[in-house]
């Protein structure tokens, strides 16, 4: 059995070959996750920051076929009937080596496998209780958590991908879980040992992207050498 704790994790992997290589993994063995490496991620998604500490999250993981098979029914349906419009599926269909085309695919192969994969994560976070943000969920918390999960499951050889389609039957998925009123169910991580391959996922440069000092604002050396 693995040991659990914050001095336990997997110092051998180096943290930014995770953050460099962990992408959407969409397509999933059906081969069982051994309970103590879903923990270790789950840990470690209980170490990312929350305001005052609050730490408002729960996680809901689901191993059980019937259920996996009843939010995935549901999944499939949202993501036939209300996401993947003519459009998306003319872009599947004729440009499907196209960086759209290949992101479809992969999420149309999701959609109709979502059952197979043998976790399912469904992080949950608490909703506001003050006059200014009542019922609001704390996004700020939950969203860093859910990134260190998947950090860590790819330092265990994990994929994960990150949805919210599950939320058009929400209602739903919400009273068979028991998720509380005071809670919103935000995420759904698919999570398993991926048939696919890490790699880099394809991202603009930092450079185009980044201001120095105010919008539109370059580096001091860079307005230098432009002024020459």
């Amino acid at each position: 059995m693995l040991p659990c704790g914050p001095m336990f994790g997997h110092p051998e992997f180096d943290l930014f070959e995770a953050i460099y290589t962990t992408r959407s993994m969409r397509r999933l063995k059906p081969d069982p996750v051994p309970r103590e490496l879903i923990m270790r991620v789950i840990e470690a998604a209980t170490l990312g920051p929350s305001g005052s500490n609050r730490q408002p999250w729960i996680f809901i993981v689901v191993t059980e076929r019937e259920t996996r098979e009843f939010v995935a029914e549901r999944y499939k349906r949202a993501w036939d009937t209300y996401y993947l419009t003519p459009k998306k599926r003319a872009v599947m269909e004729t440009q499907p080596d196209s960086p759209a085309g290949k992101t479809l695919k992969s999420a149309n192969y999701l959609a109709n496998h979502l059952g197979e994969a043998p976790v399912l994560i469904f992080p949950c976070v608490k909703r506001y209780n003050d006059e200014r943000h009542a019922g609001q969920p704390m996004y700020g918390a939950i969203y860093p958590a859910v990134q260190n999960l998947c950090l860590a499951a790819r330092s265990y050889g994990l994929g994960t991908s990150i949805t919210g389609l599950h939320h058009i039957f929400g209602e739903e998925v919400d009273a068979l879980l028991g998720v509380p009123p005071t809670h919103a169910n935000e995420i759904l991580v698919p999570m398993g040992y991926p048939k696919g391959k890490w790699g880099r996922p394809a991202r603009k440069p930092a450079a185009d992207v980044t201001f120095f000092e105010h919008w539109g604002g370059k580096p001091k050396e860079d307005r230098d050498v432009s002024a020459r």
